[in-house]
């Protein structure tokens, strides 16, 4: 029987950023519109 030898490999590794919850970017309709997405999946709900 052969000798296997496995290495592990650390090719792809990625970074841990932070993510940004800040929406001030994002254009005014955008943010009313998962609003109301929200309330309508709350109201769905009950």
């Amino acid at each position: 029987m052969e000798n296997q030898q496995t290495h592990l490999r650390a090719d792809n590794v990625t970074e841990v950023i932070a993510f940004d919850y800040s929406n001030e970017s994002l254009p005014r309709d955008f943010d009313i519109r998962i609003e109301v997405a929200e309330q309508r999946e709350i109201l769905e709900q009950s």
